[in-house]
């Protein structure tokens, strides 16, 4: 099995997430230069928006692993079959010999 490719939205979450990482502690610092009760509201509604953020993006990923796991499920189920239809002929292969045995042996 081929190891799975990174996609588009992959490759962009991180330099969105060290973004809003420093523009973060950028807010953090302004709030507190200004030292107003106003300016520590907008910093948490930001940081209440940005968690909004974070679960939606946990959200989607986990949506896309789910859709993964179900390509995986189909392809071991379909593995199964072939492997009980190679189990079922090789019973049968050595049910033959076994007769084909017993009437040499009589």
């Amino acid at each position: 099995m081929l190891g799975r490719k990174i996609n588009v939205f992959e490759k962009l979450l991180l330099p969105v997430g060290v973004g809003l990482t420093f523009f973060g502690f950028y807010l953090i610092l302004l709030a507190d230069r200004t030292d107003t009760l106003l300016g520590w509201f907008r910093l948490a509604t930001v940081f209440i928006w940005m968690m909004l953020l974070f679960i939606v993006i946990v959200t989607a990923t986990t949506e896309d692993m789910k859709e993964e796991l179900a390509l995986i499920q189909r392809e071991h189920v379909t593995e199964i079959k072939i492997m009980r239809e190679i189990v079922h002929d090789q019973l049968q292969e050595i049910k033959l010999l076994r007769q084909d045995l017993k009437s040499k042996n009589k």
